[in-house]
């Protein structure tokens, strides 16, 4: 693959990731006011659950294929906390397509869980990432994490300032746990 067909693939995922995090902030702003009672905020909040599972599924999709074209097509070398976080993406994509399939929305509390766990580690792989730019004597960007070799502060991509793997990472994890949110209020407000 010509190193310009790289940077194309960086740009897209970069401009998906400030996409998925201006749009966790309006569905963020959705249920803060849904749950205030807001008819916005409602109307809002039932469009994004009724749609929920293919836009999750369409995240998790995105995700697994950028950490694997990162991977095994630019040839970045994970490090332990991208494995981690690996972790509690990849089977999403799985659950979320058999919930299509079988349009099994109680799938939202599973996915939720995925996410609240691989977001706080894409966190804090972005935070190891944060201390090394800023204090590289301190927090080696070179120095492995584990024996393979690999630094987890070491910074693979680093566009518009503040976008490296791990927020991308994070972005994912919060538009599907915002998403599952959605789904589980839905159901709880059906409910009653």
């Amino acid at each position: 693959m010509p190193a310009m067909s790289y940077f194309a693939v960086f740009d897209t995922l970069t401009y998906l990731t400030v996409a998925g995090q201006v749009l966790s902030i309006v569905i963020g702003l959705a249920v803060v006011l849904s749950l205030m009672g807001n008819r916005l905020g409602l109307r809002m909040r039932s469009l994004v659950s009724k749609h929920a599972l293919i836009l999750m599924f369409v995240v998790a999709l995105v995700a697994t294929s950028g950490s694997l074209f990162f991977s095994e097509i630019a040839l970045f070398a994970p490090c332990k906390d991208c494995w981690f976080q690996r972790i509690f993406m990849y089977p999403q994509v799985i659950l979320l397509a058999v919930a299509l399939w079988r349009k099994d929305r109680t799938i939202a509390w599973y996915i939720l869980a995925l996410c609240i766990v691989g977001g706080a580690l894409s966190l804090d792989h972005y935070s190891d990432q944060w201390e090394a730019i800023l204090n590289p004597i301190e927090h080696d960007p070179l120095a492995p994490c584990d024996l393979s070799g690999v630094s987890c502060s070491a910074t693979y991509i680093f566009e518009l300032g503040y976008i490296t793997i791990p927020l991308m990472a994070a972005t994912a994890f919060l538009l599907n746990a915002l998403g599952s949110i959605t789904v589980v209020l839905s159901t709880n407000a059906k409910k009653k």
